[in-house]
């Protein structure tokens, strides 16, 4: 049984080796990247690195820890693109040990935004304030503990999540599943890879990881057809990231795109902005046109 288990372990890592290789090799590296390839940069170790980066995730688990200020909009349109509900509120979350609650600061709400007890009346508004916004007071499970989690939103957002903090790795869902693993050598002929040198918003030196869809293909072969994510280059910590996810099919479709900002705040990185426009048509659910921009300050 041992023996078995060890050529198992074998196999996998063989099956990843190769993976891995393919994708350095139809990698695009620019002028700056290759000159610093020389001087020690390994694009294996690069690639690896966005792969399993967890800074992205955290930033956002700081905000479960922290006090602090946010301006929240989200609008809801039409077909013809017109705005039919809104909402547009600025909130305070005071955190004190592992706990935190909310205060509504201020609010103005257009149309028909909120059905009875203040529920939203639209899938993404429920899930915008399911993932930022806290009804009375929440706490955190102590380190170790595993969340106790239920519900079809709940499942979800825990798939929203995956998309957000890990692009470009499998999700748990059907038909699309697979084609969000945009490392795998099944999709790697679907896309263009490259690492780059740029400074982010004029300040910040960063090595940049891309993956875009090519052209000239069948829309349905691909999901996220855009990628990039900035790491700065002094931490390896990501910065930004910005990306457009679609698909067109006979259960479901959506368009959305998404940009993502961080901040350092002492040693911790937080969001400092995030924007969202999309188009969902799921199941059971009207047709939803929706923007959101989410804007984090004032932290304690």
């Amino acid at each position: 049984m041992r023996y078995i288990i060890i050529i198992l372990l074998l196999s996998i890592n063989f099956l990843s080796a190769q993976e891995n290789e393919s994708i350095y090799s139809v990698i695009y590296l620019d002028s700056f990247v290759v000159t610093a390839s020389r001087q020690g940069f390994d694009a294996e170790d690069f690639i690896r690195l966005v792969r399993e980066d967890e800074s992205f995730y955290q930033a956002f688990r700081n905000l479960r820890f922290l006090t602090y200020d946010s301006d929240n909009e989200v609008e809801i349109f039409d077909k013809a693109s017109k705005k039919i509900a809104a909402y547009e509120g600025k909130i305070r979350q005071t955190a004190r040990d592992r706990c935190r609650t909310m205060e509504v600061l201020e609010e103005e709400i257009v149309g028909k935004y909120y059905k009875k007890k203040r529920k939203p009346r639209y899938y993404t508004a429920r899930m915008y304030e399911r993932l930022f916004f806290t009804e009375g007071e929440e706490c955190e499970a102590p380190e170790g503990a595993t969340e106790k989690k239920s519900g079809m939103i709940e499942g979800r957002i825990d798939q929203l999540k995956r998309l957000i903090f890990q692009p470009g790795e499998r999700v748990d869902v059907p038909l699309i599943g697979s084609k969000t693993a945009i490392f795998s050598p099944e999709m790697q002929p679907y896309y263009d890879y490259a690492i780059s040198s740029k400074k982010y918003q004029g300040n910040i030196d960063c090595y940049v990881f891309s993956a875009k869809a090519k052209k000239n293909q069948k829309e349905s072969k691909t999901v996220i057809k855009y990628l990039e994510t900035y790491f700065d280059k002094t931490s390896f910590q990501v910065v930004a990231r910005q990306y457009r996810l679609k698909y067109a099919g006979a259960a479901f479709d959506f368009d959305v795109t998404m940009d993502i900002q961080l901040r350092k705040l002492g040693e911790l990185y937080v969001p400092k902005q995030l924007y969202y426009k999309g188009f969902w048509d799921i199941p059971m659910q009207k047709p939803e046109f929706v923007e959101f921009s989410t804007a984090f300050y004032k932290f304690k």
